[in-house]
């Protein structure tokens, strides 16, 4: 009997504490905003100011994180559009992903939610059961991508359905996915960061480029890579990197990613491996004006053919002034070009700084705005420099360099 009233206790307990804390699912408010348009802004010059974390733009909506989950804004309205957050105990989100239809958050306890980007209702939720910890999810073809112990798991981003696991070499006991690259012809490239921990696996900490078949999850190759965040996507299916084992070759090789590997196809030749930007068949590189890359400035761009490593321009910025890191969308850059700062700027207004329209193929100025005026926020490693961070469905967002500030910038034609 007494096992019984404390059972039944207990269940009173939880049922209260859940009753007390539910979690926030508020669903839609009001209509699906429209997209901005369908291409990148061609002369953007509508500026919408926004205060807030990591934002990722998408169809006229801002997604960023709270510390339990996810809060949608209208960009139009500047209202709440939807909001999912779990309140059972420490949920603590750790990373998040979005597509055009769904989002999908990564908890600390090892947990993954799918949530329908367009109605705000939770599709999936997934306990892996793995210990505790940092976990990322990255999404690329309808497939969302989270680590395993020795592997990477594939789920259906809209039902949650586990699709397939690939396991990782020996060599890469520990697994943190990085990215996913969907490329044609049904190949994912996953890069991985191997042994992060490795007091605890004893294996050597290194980076991997990982080839499946994201239908059936079977492993076509593996190649060892630089640090994933210095690689770019050039195009489709062209990546820039330094190779893995940096020696005093200046040389960075081009990966031609398909079915049968990631096969060297040229190298781009440079002091300085800086990359600001990346799309449409261009590489983009900022160095000081020198050249070699070892001041905190970057005065000078330079443009590479992702396909052959051949420079097609170059662009010098005028005298105490540099730019900042950019997007290259629909065969246009867009970046910032600021008044050179240090720590003595801390807390002064920028009333200098320009977005920059360039055409991608000639570097050829399109269109400029000036920009309003952003307080330099205090950085003790001098990253002081504003920078473009996506460019999608008709709009663009900007802030300073690591999201020092909650000062954003978003930007429409």
């Amino acid at each position: 009997m007494a096992l019984v009233i404390v059972s039944l206790m207990l269940a009173v307990l939880f049922f209260n504490r859940r009753h007390e804390n539910p979690d926030v699912v508020t669903g839609a408010q009001g209509p699906y905003p429209a997209a901005f348009g369908s291409e990148a802004p061609v002369a953007p010059e509508h500026v919408m100011r926004r205060k807030s974390g990591f934002d990722v733009l998408v169809h006229g909506l801002s997604v960023s994180s709270t510390p339990d989950g996810i809060r949608v804004v209208n960009l139009r309205t500047g209202k709440e559009y939807w909001r999912y957050e779990r309140q059972d105990t420490e949920p603590v989100l750790m990373s998040f992903d979005v597509s055009e239809r769904t989002v999908v958050i990564a908890y600390w306890d090892s947990t993954l939610v799918g949530v329908d980007l367009r109605t705000g209702k939770q599709l999936w939720h997934e306990e892996l059961g793995y210990p505790d910890g940092f976990r990322n999810v990255s999404l690329g073809a309808g497939q969302a991508l989270t680590a395993a112990p020795g592997a990477v798991r594939a789920f259906d981003e809209r039902d949650g359905h586990s699709l397939w696991t690939v396991r990782t070499p020996r060599s890469c006991a520990e697994v943190s996915v990085h990215a996913v690259y969907a490329l044609p012809d049904h190949v994912s490239a996953v890069p991985l960061r191997c042994n992060r921990s490795s007091t605890a696996t004893e294996k050597e900490e290194h980076y991997l480029l990982l080839g499946v078949d994201n239908r059936t999850g079977k492993a076509l190759w593996q190649r060892r890579i630089s640090d994933p965040g210095r690689a770019v996507l050039g195009d489709t299916h062209r990546l820039a990197a330094p190779p893995p084992d940096l020696d005093d070759s200046s040389a960075v090789q081009l990966l031609d990613l398909s079915r049968e590997g990631a096969v060297p196809s040229a190298e781009i030749d440079t002091k300085a491996w800086n990359p600001v930007g990346a799309g449409d068949g261009t590489v983009l590189l900022a160095t000081d004006a020198g050249g070699d890359g070892a001041a905190d400035h970057d005065t000078v761009l330079h443009a590479y053919d992702i396909e052959d490593g051949r420079l097609t321009w170059r662009l010098k910025a005028p005298t105490a002034q540099e730019y900042g890191s950019g997007v290259i969308a629909d065969g246009r850059v867009y970046l910032v070009r600021q008044p050179l700062l240090n720590r003595s700027n801390v807390g002064d207004r920028v009333r200098e700084a320009e977005l920059l329209v360039l055409d991608a193929d000639t570097g050829r100025t399109l269109h400029t705005l000036r920009l309003p005026a952003m307080r330099v926020p205090y950085d003790d490693v001098h990253f002081m420099k504003l920078d473009v961070h996506q460019v999608t469905d008709g709009a663009l967002s900007l802030s300073w360099r690591e999201l020092s500030t909650d000062e954003q910038l978003v930007i429409t034609d």
